[in-house]
C-alpha cells in the first residue's frame, strides 16, 4: 500500500537556477563568499565548494551522517521517527554554519538562497526525486514578527514545486531549543503544532538544520495524526 501511494505521489523537479540568479551575482559581487576568487555563475568557486561538508553517506530516517555504511543509525533502529526519509546535505560546521546563521539570524537571503541552489543542484544530480507538496517547518507568529521571514518557507521556495506553507500552524510559542536534550525538546514542543486544512497523503517537510528532530517529529506526529501517509524531509544541513 505504501509502496502504491508513492508511486502515485507528484514527483517533483527541483528547481534550476536561472540566468537571472548568474547575472544578479556577476552584477554585485562575482566572487567567491569564501575565498573571494572569480566566480561566474555562482557565490561558491568550484574548490570552495567542495570544501563544503557534504554527507555522503547518512541513516536514510533521520539524516545522521554514518562511517559503517548502514542503511539506519541504532538509534532509528530503536526507536524510529515519526517521518520515513531525511535528506540533508551538510553537516553543521566547515563554512555551512556560517552561511546559515547568515541567513537565518541576519537577514542575509543571499546566503540562504545560494545554499538551497546548490541543494537543488546536488539532489538533481543524485536523481532524488521530490514528493510534494513542500511543507516549511512553521514560526510562530511572534517569531515571525521579530525575525520578518520564514527561513524554512524560503528554502521551500527555493527549491521549487508547489508549497503547503498554511498547512500547520504553531500555536504554542515555545522557548528557542538551542542547548536542551532532546527529551526536553519533546516535552517542551509537545502539541505545539495544529493542522489547517485536511492535509495530502504524502508531503515533504522542508528546514534548515535538524539537530535533535525533535521539532520535525513534533510536525510529523501532528500530521499523521490528521492522516498523512508518508512524511518525508528534506534540510540543509545536520548538527553532529
Amino acid at each position: 500500500m505504501k509502496a502504491a501511494i508513492t508511486r502515485r505521489a507528484s514527483t517533483l523537479p527541483w528547481r534550476q537556477p536561472g540566468r537571472r540568479s548568474a547575472c544578479l551575482h556577476n552584477l554585485f559581487s562575482g566572487r567567491c563568499w569564501f575565498c573571494h576568487a572569480r566566480s561566474l555563475c555562482c557565490g561558491l568557486c568550484p574548490g570552495c565548494r567542495e570544501d563544503l561538508p557534504w554527507i555522503s553517506a547518512a541513516c536514510r530516517r533521520c539524516g545522521l551522517p554514518l562511517a559503517s555504511g548502514a542503511s539506519e543509525c541504532t538509534g532509528c533502529l530503536a526507536d524510529p521517527p515519526p517521518f520515513h526519509r531525511a535528506r540533508v546535505l551538510w553537516t553543521y560546521g566547515e563554512g555551512v554554519d556560517e552561511l546559515i546563521r547568515s541567513f537565518k539570524l541576519h537577514e542575509n537571503l543571499a546566503a540562504g538562497r545560494l545554499l538551497t541552489e546548490l541543494a537543488a543542484e546536488s539532489l538533481r544530480e543524485r536523481h532524488a526525486p521530490c514528493h510534494g507538496p513542500l511543507v516549511p517547518m512553521p514560526l510562530h507568529p511572534a517569531r515571525y514578527r521579530a525575525r520578518g521571514f520564514n527561513q524554512s518557507a524560503l528554502i521551500a521556495r527555493w527549491l521549487g514545486g508547489p508549497m503547503k506553507a498554511s498547512l500547520i500552524r504553531r500555536h504554542r510559542n515555545t522557548p528557542p531549543q538551542r542547548g536542551r536534550s532532546a527529551a526536553d525538546r519533546r516535552v517542551a514542543l509537545h502539541n505545539a503544532f495544529q493542522l489547517q486544512q485536511p492535509p495530502p497523503r504524502v508531503v515533504t517537510l522542508v528546514d534548515d538544520v535538524i539537530t535533535t528532530g525533535a521539532s520535525l517529529a513534533a510536525v510529523a506526529d501532528c500530521l499523521r495524526q490528521g492522516g498523512v501517509e508518508r512524511i518525508e524531509v528534506i534540510a540543509l544541513a545536520r548538527a553532529i
